[in-house]
């Protein structure tokens, strides 16, 4: 989302705030409607009080539960301080949780290093982490975090990436019950196996970054339309995710009457 202030030159040439308002309003008008809205960082741009702010008052239009997650742009403490009345979040310390959803388990990882692009999850929050998992083996969950815990080929953001991501993966091996990862940080739609698991990077409502698999350091942004993943839950062992564009494309044809014989 990367929200940032409206008078500041990054705003100037992303749009942010509005974009994701529009998307808040895209997601209130999906039918049916989800139960859960989870976001996975960069939240805002600086980390600031008065970004957090802003991303408060777009969030109050949302009509669904949203859980929240930071990235390598977010600072934790003022995160935390800013959305101290969410009940799913800790009061301090790192930013994870789980919480469940109509009989599926969310968890949220932090991979925040202070004042660092790439992320890390440490013994402390891996040890969290296999805990939180072992106090409900049969429950059908769903891993979030904001680093890929893999590569993609795009080198710039490959450098930014989670620097511990083999230490996830026994963790993953031994909780039969995790279905699928998401994760940020790419702004681009890229999957992906990890230690058995489809892991996937959610598009950003903001920005794009550029597809560039030459093996050469190139980082750019394009304007490609803002998307959202829309995932469904079968009640059993899998998910189906759509890519979801916010902009209100119009339909081009429809078949009328009763389709199939």
């Amino acid at each position: 989302m990367h929200v940032s202030s409206s008078d500041c030159e990054f705003d100037a040439l992303y749009h942010t705030a509005e974009k994701l308002g529009i998307a808040v309003k895209c997601v209130n008008a999906l039918s049916p409607r989800p139960d859960a809205v989870v976001m996975t960082g960069d939240l805002v741009n600086c980390g600031s009080s008065e970004e957090y702010e802003i991303l408060k008052g777009i969030l109050d239009k949302l009509e669904i539960p949203a859980y929240l997650g930071i990235g390598n742009h977010d600072n934790r403490e003022n995160f935390l301080s800013s959305f101290a009345a969410e009940t799913y979040l800790p009061k301090e310390g790192f930013a994870q949780y789980a919480v469940d959803v109509e009989g599926l388990r969310l968890i949220m990882l932090d991979t925040n290093i202070p004042g660092r692009a790439q992320g890390i999850l440490c013994q402390e929050r891996l040890d969290w982490l296999a805990k939180t998992l072992a106090e409900a083996p049969d429950t059908p969950t769903l891993l979030f975090m904001h680093h890929p815990p893999f590569k993609t080929g795009i080198l710039a953001m490959d450098n930014m990436g989670l620097l511990d991501a083999d230490d996830l993966g026994p963790i993953i091996e031994n909780h039969p019950q995790i279905m699928r990862i998401f994760c940020g940080h790419f702004h681009r739609s890229i999957q992906s196996n990890f230690f058995g698991k489809q892991a996937q990077v959610c598009p950003s409502t903001s920005h794009t970054v550029l597809l560039h698999l030459e093996n050469e350091e190139r980082l750019a942004t394009k304007a490609e339309p803002p998307q959202i993943l829309l995932h469904i839950w079968d009640g059993k062992d899998d998910v189906i995710t759509h890519n979801s564009f916010i902009d209100d494309f119009p339909i081009m044809w429809e078949l009328e009457g009763k389709i199939g014989p």
